[in-house]
């Protein structure tokens, strides 16, 4: 969903070069002309519309999917009647994989028939009350779903049965932890997620997690008292008669702040990091969301196969468990870099609005790859400008030849750790189109060449060599082809003030295990390979690069 909250001057700037042994076959191939499985996904869009309109740059670019063609919102994906589904039909024409998608967590009062099903919906706080989320600027009341709630579960199942019955190849389920933050009235210091469903699940665990405890162990390890104890001979839900957390939180003065470090169950409790489920995060949160999550996606796969005879793709927004790709949205106050002001890793470098081509992202795109890694296997790690944030603003507000720049350079940047940039078409908030700005011939020409050679960039991982450049700022890195032993150096030139700055003729050194027989260079930059001088031995290879722009690919 989306989140509120002429020439150029030639010198320093960034550029990537790959170097691949040799060249896979075409991906296999489905039904519909495109590739048969999102490990064969290399060109990935992100468009999104409301359920009833299409976006035709999508069949313009020709990726190989986009992140999530259509947008469940409120009520509108209530009905297959609010859907336009014949476009299904054209996206397969052109070989195109379609993610239908929704939000899994906003919801508004006109969703749903009486106010109190709506409360029963509704994430609640430490006082039992529903958490309005006013930060997102809607004219309408909103606030956050309940996922420990089975008939919230069952209202998400009940519009994913819909897509799937329209003929998506896909969904993506976004935001679907989003319901734990406290949001702007509890400066969003975790007061979220209090609901008598999940305190009755936190007793559960507890029951779980300390089978053999004693009534007097549960009053010196947690502080509870007799009047509150947690008890194996009442039912775990019975909140009236069996431990009631909320009283817990409010006679030790956290019900304001519940996550507060001296509450004792709070570790128990855990603190929930929207759109990430942390493989190693085994918190009573995480232990029952990755469950419910899971029971989720296991339905609407067995629903495919029930209804439609065929599987269907599954992704959410961020790093998850049980999906067939990984889509993670770029955004401020991310988690994945620790930084002073918390806004975590910059995805988009901007600076006095130009585009910071100098800063690197391989440690960020590599993060997210082997943070993936351990949470959902390796599934594609695709990351897209999400919004409207401050991202996506500041990308919007780039000059055109920046806006290509950013793509050529951390676009680039993506692929050369094993990670898919979603190229930006269209949003549902009005923003400008990619046609708008003048971005679709250059997109177009660009994914064209991705696409051509998606043998060297699909299905690969980080390598454990070194490589060496014989220049400064260019990024290296080396990467490995799960199933064929291929590998790849990739180069990626940091040297840029508002415009590129290319490097000319520097050498190449890395480890690569065993010696290629022969090397070739290809570019979004060159108009035909190349095949550079190289020398290797005893895994050592060693090579010159006659010029960078800003990707190559030997």
């Amino acid at each position: 969903m989306p989140r509120r909250s002429g020439l150029l001057r030639r010198s320093a700037s960034i550029v990537a070069v790959a170097l691949a042994v040799s060249v896979q076959p075409a991906a296999a191939t489905g039904a519909t002309g495109g590739p048969a499985r999102a490990e064969d996904f290399v060109v990935y869009a992100f468009s999104q519309s409301d359920v009833h309109e299409e976006d035709p740059q999508v069949y313009e670019l020709d990726p190989d999917t986009t992140i999530r063609a259509i947008g469940k919102w409120s009520t509108a994906g209530d009905e297959a009647a609010d859907y336009d589904f014949a476009q299904i039909g054209r996206y397969h024409a052109k070989g195109i994989t379609f993610m239908g998608s929704g939000t899994a967590s906003v919801i508004f009062p006109k969703d749903f028939a009486t106010a109190e099903i709506f409360d029963d919906m509704s994430t609640r706080d430490a006082n039992g009350d529903p958490v309005p989320h006013d930060e997102f600027g809607f004219p309408e009341p909103a606030r956050r779903g309940n996922l420990f709630n089975p008939r919230y579960r069952e209202y998400l199942l009940s519009w994913a049965r819909i897509q799937v019955d329209g003929g998506v190849d896909g969904l993506n389920f976004d935001e679907i932890n989003a319901g734990f933050s406290g949001g702007s009235k509890y400066g969003f210091n975790g007061n979220e997620g209090f609901d008598d469903y999940a305190i009755a699940d936190f007793n559960r665990y507890l029951l779980a997690k300390y089978p053999t405890f004693t009534a007097a162990e549960w009053k010196s390890r947690f502080g509870m008292t007799d009047g509150n104890l947690l008890r194996r001979d009442v039912p775990a839900g019975d909140l009236a008669v069996n431990f009631n957390y909320r009283d817990y939180l409010r006679a030790g003065g956290w019900n304001l702040d519940p996550l507060n470090a001296a509450n004792p169950l709070a570790p128990e409790w855990g603190r929930v990091v929207a759109n990430r489920m942390y493989a190693e995060d085994t918190s009573f949160t995480a232990t029952y969301i990755r469950r419910y999550w899971k029971e989720i996606v296991d339905e609407m796969r067995a629903y495919a196969w029930r209804t439609r005879h065929r599987g269907i793709l599954i992704s959410s927004n961020g790093l998850w468990p049980y999906v067939d790709l990984n889509s993670v949205g770029m955004y401020p106050w991310n988690p994945d870099e620790q930084t002073p002001d918390f806004r975590g890793a910059d995805y988009v470098p901007v600076a006095g609005g130009h585009l910071n081509g100098a800063k690197s992202l391989q440690s960020q795109y590599r993060y997210l790859k082997e943070r993936s890694a351990r949470i959902a296997g390796h599934v594609p790690v695709v990351v897209f400008i999400d919004w409207p944030n401050d991202m996506m603003t500041s990308y919007l507000n780039l000059p055109l030849e920046e806006k290509k720049d950013y793509w050529r350079i951390f676009g680039a940047e993506a692929y050369a750790n094993g990670v898919f940039p979603a190229f930006h078409l269209k949003d549902t908030v009005g923003s400008p189109t990619a046609t708008d700005l003048g971005m679709m011939d250059f997109f177009k020409t660009y994914t064209r060449f991705y696409k051509d050679h998606r043998a060297i960039f699909r299905d690969n991982a980080i390598g454990a060599g070194a490589v060496r450049v014989g220049v400064a700022g260019v990024a290296a890195s080396l990467l490995e082809q799960r199933g064929t032993g291929r590998r790849s150096i990739h180069l990626v030139n940091h040297n840029y003030d508002q415009g590129i700055a290319p490097q000319p003729r520097f050498a190449v050194q890395a480890d690569v295990g065993s010696c290629p027989r022969r090397v070739s260079l290809i570019s979004p930059d060159l108009p035909s390979p190349k095949s550079p001088a190289f020398s290797c031995r005893h895994g050592k290879l060693t090579l010159t690069v006659e010029r960078l722009d800003y990707y190559n690919i030997i």
